[in-house]
């Protein structure tokens, strides 16, 4: 290998880290399209570095007795495909369906960028910062961008809790973006899109079972997300409105440029990853457009979202809409007979939670859930393996849920499968497959009917959890970011 053509780790000027994609809006896709092919940023697509942080710890307990840097690249390019060529390991992030006519990805040359990175790490010492840096340094150079302009590194890290845990101890001075909405507004889509994407990431029985908790876990994300950004100086912080991208695209992008230390460029008008046309993704349920979606700033959510929900969601974030401007209807007055009345209704089931809760008891349902539970018994090849995706391993919301830990019955029902077909003329091969599925069908049957046992007990950390960001609220504690 020719070494010496190829830049090193030293020689380059670390950039400025800005952490991007935290708060308890959206957008932070489009925003972040809109800093594509900024010649003085540092940035992969999308979120593809999401769980990087999070792996490194694994690999560093799976490799270490192995633990160097070929191992670590080796891996990455295996975890992380997806940076080579946007088709391996899609998520529901729109890198495969780029360009014109929508049927591009994103492709590098992985033996060139596995060579640069390798003779970016060699002689440095094995750090997970370093690993990061020189991730963007390799990709920058094998797309052929000019590494001596770069500024910033702009990193979509996305999930709230890595940025005290992992990102700010590596980069103290970083700046941050986080994203807000209208949460009325926002609350519908979100569930929906985290439902979405479940159904289709999910075994259908454990769709099921684990939508009991998609409320209570996007709850999380709409009351706390922010909060995880409170270590950070707040002159280093700002929020990006998303309804703005709608109302003054080019004096928000002017802004930005400002507040990260870079020159304004007229890509900045512009939404692509990669130099191709993005848009959107399927999961959030709206067709592709290569612009702002008129949903953000519609105000149709007034006649689909209930009165009490709406009430309970004004009571938490009256400071919030006050800040960022949005107008408050049902919860005008921060007084103490409102106060009383929100905590009473934060105690009571939302309206996603009571429909949850009704689809959970329709008889019905309970029947289509037993077909699907004994479809997947009797095709065990059909469930998905939830061991080789972060999605399912790291991903926030499945905190607690240890998918990548393949189930006991499932184990024993794909065992009693395996020892079947090897002896297929054996009664005892067949009373062990009976074995197996009958096994598989009962335990499934029994978490469907655990799920609405516990389902209040679900929906009172709910409510602890509103009453938390309620109390923030009336003591004025919210942390709460000026925006670009």
């Amino acid at each position: 290998m020719q070494t010496l053509r190829y830049p090193s780790f030293d020689s380059i000027t670390e950039p400025r880290m800005v952490c991007f994609g935290i708060g308890n809006g959206s957008g932070s896709k489009l925003f972040q399209s809109y800093l594509d092919g900024h010649p003085q940023i540092y940035m992969v697509p999308a979120y593809i570095l999401m769980y990087l942080y999070p792996h490194w710890e694994q690999w560093a307990s799976d490799y270490k007795d192995n633990w160097n840097w070929k191992t670590i690249v080796d891996v990455f390019c295996q975890k992380h495909a997806s940076l080579l060529d946007t088709r391996r390991i899609p998520g529901h992030d729109g890198m495969t369906t780029l360009g014109d006519t929508q049927n591009q990805w994103l492709e590098i040359d992985e033996n060139l960028f596995k060579t640069v990175l390798m003779n970016l790490l060699c002689d440095q010492t094995i750090t997970c910062k370093t690993f990061l840096l020189a991730i963007h340094y390799a990709y920058a150079y094998v797309r052929n961008e000019n590494l001596s302009d770069k500024k910033i590194l702009v990193y979509h890290i996305h999930v709230h809790e890595y940025v005290p845990k992992y990102l700010l101890p590596d980069f103290p001075d970083m700046l941050a973006v986080g994203f807000v909405r209208d949460p009325r507004s926002n609350l519908k889509g979100r569930y929906e899109s985290v439902v979405y994407i479940d159904k289709h990431k999910l075994n259908n029985t454990d769709a099921v079972i684990y939508k009991r908790r998609t409320y209570y876990y996007h709850s999380i994300w709409f009351t706390e997300s922010l909060e995880y950004l409170k270590g950070i100086n707040l002159d280093c912080v700002r929020v990006v409105r998303h309804e703005d991208m709608h109302h003054r695209l080019e004096d928000l992008m002017q802004s930005t440029v400002r507040f990260l230390g870079v020159d304004y460029h007229d890509c900045l008008l512009k939404s692509t990853f990669g130099g191709l046309l993005w848009w959107g993704d399927k999961a959030y349920n709206m067709k592709p457009m290569n612009e702002p979606n008129p949903r953000v700033i519609s105000s149709d959510w007034q006649s689909t979202l209930p009165t009490l929900d709406w009430f309970v969601l004004e009571a938490l974030f009256y400071n919030y809409c006050i800040k960022y401007g949005y107008n408050l209807y049902k919860y005008r007055r921060d007084n103490i007979l409102n106060r009383l009345i929100a905590c009473l209704l934060m105690l009571l089931p939302s309206y996603y939670e009571k429909l949850v809760f009704v689809d959970y008891i329709n008889v019905f349902n309970l029947w289509s859930y037993i077909k699907h539970a004994y479809h997947e018994s009797v095709e065990p090849k059909t469930l998905k393996d939830y061991t080789t995706n972060a999605y399912y391993r790291h991903k926030w919301s499945n905190k607690g849920l240890k998918l990548s830990t393949v189930r006991w019955y499932r184990r024993l029902m794909e065992f009693c499968s395996t020892y079947y077909a090897s002896k297929a003329n054996s009664l005892l091969a067949y009373v062990v497959l009976l074995t197996g599925r009958g096994c598989y069908l009962l335990v499934n049957i029994f978490r469907y009917l655990f799920s609405i046992v516990l389902f209040p007990i679900i929906v009172l950390n709910r409510s602890q959890l509103f009453l938390k960001a309620f109390k923030r609220m009336i003591t004025k504690r919210a942390y709460l970011p000026d925006i670009l």
